[in-house]
């Protein structure tokens, strides 16, 4: 069995109907064009004066490794333990403080591990 190969709108194409910048053309190419020119005109008639959609790129969670000295990561438990913190809550903090954007989430209080059991 082959499957047949669909044919995709490119994303100018949609970016064009989008803007209106080709509508007459975009509403003969493909059923996603016709689609996007009619989330848009919906949009529209909903609501004419709302400014056009912003999204904001999503803020996933990423690894960022370091090496330390193990008498360094038991300070750095010790203190955290001390404030009530996890050392990830207690390393952000303190950057935090140093003016360094950081992003709400990693200034909440994770799981706390005590250091005999790392």
């Amino acid at each position: 069995m082959t499957l047949k190969p669909r044919k995709r709108a490119d994303a100018s194409g949609i970016t064009a109907v989008a803007l209106q910048q080709s509508h007459n053309a975009a509403l003969n190419e493909s059923p996603s064009a016709q689609r996007a020119s009619d989330a848009l005109s919906t949009a529209r008639m909903v609501n004419p004066r709302l400014p056009p959609a912003e999204l904001e790129p999503e803020d996933k969670a990423v690894n960022h490794n370091m090496r330390v000295r193990k008498s360094t990561l038991r300070a750095l438990g010790k203190a955290a333990e001390a404030h009530g913190m996890s050392v990830k809550q207690f390393i952000m903090t303190a950057v935090a403080e140093k003016g360094v954007q950081v992003a709400g989430h990693d200034l909440e209080n994770g799981k706390i591990t005590p250091w005999k059991d790392r």
